[in-house]
């Protein structure tokens, strides 16, 4: 898949929403997780691959998508055998590398970081007015089976106003130069200082 340097936020649009004739029900077997869906030559969902590597075939796949191509979303559906059924779908930015941008990330509030397989996820709240903001990942330093990265976050002028919900994940795969096994030290300035999670490279 192909990225900008920074992965632009807050066009984030729910890719599905499948009710199947019916309001806002609760759907006690649901499974909520990232994953990556997949497209076919004719811009139709084909597949759903979770963190653990399984793969479903999607019962319902909806159409008019970027051909070939992968998406990485927050999916809500029921498993059955090799087959899923699509309840709901948020798309999630795959960060791209930014280091090549020097410039000082801007503050954002953190709600969760966890590993997954071979991403790092994140579930973030930004502060918005409407406006657009910006963020990718930058490589700091990497020595002695360490390897220090940033979230490289930018306000790009949007007031602080309201909290929003993005979700967004970092590809340990993308880490070409960093050897398997090093430590993944991840750094975000956040409005109370910096915090830092660190995870092992598969």
């Amino acid at each position: 898949m192909k990225h900008s340097c920074l992965c632009i936020i807050f066009s984030i649009l729910c890719l599905v929403s499948c009710k199947n004739g019916e309001e806002e029900n609760f759907y006690p077997n649901v499974v909520t997780e990232f994953a990556t869906i997949r497209t076919d030559a004719s811009g139709t969902m084909k597949e759903l691959t979770t963190d653990d590597e399984h793969t479903y075939t999607i019962k319902n796949p909806q159409t008019g998508y970027k051909k070939d191509y992968s998406y990485r979303a927050v999916c809500g559906f029921i498993p059955d055998g090799q087959v899923v059924t699509l309840y709901h779908l948020t798309a999630a930015y795959l960060l791209c590398d930014s280091t090549e941008l020097a410039c000082e990330p801007d503050p954002i509030k953190v709600t969760s970081i966890w590993k997954s397989g071979r991403y790092i996820n994140m579930h973030l709240s930004p502060l918005t007015q409407g406006g657009t903001q910006y963020w990718g990942y930058r490589v700091d330093e990497v020595s002695d089976g360490i390897a220090h990265l940033s979230l490289h976050h930018r306000q790009n002028d949007d007031p602080l106003s309201y909290t929003q919900t993005v979700y967004a994940s970092l590809s340990m795969d993308e880490l070409e130069t960093i050897p398997a096994g090093t430590d993944i030290v991840l750094h975000i300035k956040t409005f109370s200082g910096e915090q830092v999670w660190t995870f092992k490279k598969p």
